[in-house]
Formats: structure tokens, C-alpha cells, sequence
């Protein structure tokens, strides 16, 4: 799912980088690709929560529920229509050399041998 969600919040750009890249990513980077809205001290972070909670709930509660739903059905829309597509994708990787390789890879702590 996260490569769907990822598309719909930041395009496929970003997308491909962080997929054909995988890496750990510090916090500062997410910030200043906007995949997260701030990043806070983690002395801060309670702080901020309830301080965000409050101006949440400070709107009306019916426009809130229905941006959340909104948002929710959204995502859960695209996510069905790509399904098919993307196991079908998945289950072609899985069955081929490349997965058996990086699995085994992975396992024994060692680069890949992609041939």
C-alpha cells in the first residue's frame, strides 16, 4: 500500500527515487520533501499533539469528519483500483531469479548477484 499512498502524496517521481533507492531516511530529509508536516523535539512532541488536537477540534465537527472521510475513501478508491495491476506485478517478481537471489541475499547478509 505504501507505493500507492505515495504516488497520490507525492507523485511518481518521488516514488521511483525512493523505490529504486531504499534507504533510511532521517527526519530533516522527510521534512524538506514534505512527506511529513514538522518535524519536533521529541521534549516537544507531546506538546505539539495536543496543541494540534485542539485547533482540530476547535472547527466545526461535521466538516471535520466528513474531510476525514473524504480523504479516507480517497485513498482506499485508488488503492482498490490498482490492485489487480500491482499483484499481478508482485506475483511476476516473486516467481523470478531476482527475488529467489535478493531473498538469499538478504538472508546471508551479502550483497545481491543479479544475473
Amino acid at each position: 500500500m505504501f507505493r500507492i499512498v505515495a504516488v497520490q502524496c507525492f507523485g511518481h517521481c518521488l516514488e521511483i527515487h525512493f523505490c529504486k533507492t531504499p534507504r533510511e531516511r532521517c527526519a530533516e530529509e522527510a521534512a524538506r520533501l514534505g512527506l511529513v508536516n514538522r518535524v519536533v523535539e521529541r521534549g516537544q512532541l507531546i506538546g505539539w499533539a495536543i496543541e494540534t488536537a485542539e485547533r482540530i477540534a476547535a472547527n466545526s465537527p461535521s466538516a471535520v469528519q466528513a474531510v476525514k472521510r473524504q480523504v479516507t475513501s480517497t485513498i482506499a478508491d485508488h488503492v482498490l483500483a490498482c490492485e489487480a495491476q500491482e499483484q499481478e506485478l508482485g506475483d511476476k517478481v516473486r516467481a523470478g531469479p531476482h527475488f529467489t537471489e535478493g531473498v538469499a541475499a538478504f538472508r546471508e547478509k551479502r550483497q545481491p548477484r543479479y544475473e
